[in-house]
């Protein structure tokens, strides 16, 4: 089987505990190379999962033609001119979530790199590849407790005290709601099929560098439907998700921390059944898909133009409601 060699720019932790993991475990992807500005660090790193290369450059890692496709795991101020660089590179890119932690806007001039490069490019939200999240969109789908009324997400843990955590840099598009407030909006276009026609949403900040360590949102559907939205990098752990509908409720314990506990709560006619569901390896799962695009020369499964464009509308709309105090009308 035709294998992608991958490069990875940065020793983070998302890809040393999950995607790098990812990518050995897949079929169709093999891990190449890694480059760290610490050369002892990139030396370690590949050293440690079996890399044929390491660089302490990140454009001498692009400068490789041995690298078909690259994985972005950078700070989020730092997505924008490495996508770029990756695309003009030849590089096809999986990019961290969010693509940008600035706008729509500054998405697009990535996405127009990568179109004029003649390279893929996908936002890495890993979860949409978990067969239990493809369950639970078939259960709405099929009106399994009728109309959906309301999505309730909540997704909060608590890192405050860390003060050189990248999430808690401005500078670096820190903040909860690019960091986590992300998925809560992504699960809840996702379920409800569609865009949200008004938005609110409140931060909490109180980080000397000015980040939103929390924040809650309120999304409105047209047909009268609700997602209600709980972000927080300063609050107790709670991953849990629940869907409202006019004949039932599905709640899912620890959805956010993709479902430990294998199963939903189905509530519905007065009794509460549990359902038993598949999971599986996301990371892998993701790199599997984005790597059958390249090899198959199809279309990237979450589309920057569809997808993407829509998330980051709604954060865009979400953060001008905050420094407004205003409802935002998309």
């Amino acid at each position: 089987m035709e294998k992608i060699k991958w490069g990875i720019l940065g020793c983070a932790n998302i890809a040393r505990k999950a995607v790098i993991p990812g990518i050995i475990a897949a079929e169709n992807s093999e891990l190449y190379a890694v480059a760290s500005r610490s050369q002892e660090k990139a030396a370690d790193f590949a050293e440690q999962f079996g890399a044929a290369v390491y660089y302490d450059d990140y454009d001498k890692l692009l400068a490789d033609e041995e690298i078909e496709a690259v994985y972005i795991p950078l700070p989020n101020g730092m997505h924008k001119e490495w996508t770029i660089k990756a695309a003009e590179a030849g590089k096809h890119i999986l990019c961290e979530k969010p693509l940008s932690g600035k706008s729509k806007a500054e998405a697009e001039e990535m996405f127009a790199a990568a179109k004029k490069n003649g390279v893929k490019l996908m936002e890495a939200f890993m979860y949409r590849f978990q067969p239990f999240v493809v369950k639970l969109k078939e259960m709405v789908a099929d009106g399994v407790i009728g109309e959906i009324k309301e999505i309730k997400s909540n997704f909060a843990f608590d890192i405050s005290d860390r003060d050189n955590d990248i999430r808690l840099s401005a500078e670096l598009d820190g903040g909860a709601l690019n960091d986590i407030g992300c998925y809560t909006v992504n699960i809840s276009r996702y379920l409800m099929g569609g865009m949200p026609t008004k938005v609110a949403n409140f931060f909490q900040k109180e980080t000397a560098a000015g980040v939103d360590l929390s924040g809650s949102g309120t999304l409105y559907f047209e047909g009268g439907s609700f997602a209600s939205l709980y972000y927080s990098l300063n609050s107790y752990n709670e991953q849990d998700l629940e869907v409202v509908g006019t004949e039932g409720i599905i709640r899912v314990p620890g959805f956010f921390s993709w479902l430990e506990e294998n199963y939903f709560l189905l509530d519905k006619n007065g009794e509460v059944e549990k359902l038993e569901v598949e999971t599986g390896a996301q990371y892998q799962l993701e790199v599997e898909a984005f790597a059958r695009a390249i090899i198959y020369q199809t279309e990237v499964p979450l589309k920057v133009e569809e997808e993407t464009y829509a998330n980051l509308k709604v954060m865009d709309a979400m953060r001008r409601s905050a420094a407004e105090e205003t409802v935002v009308k998309l």
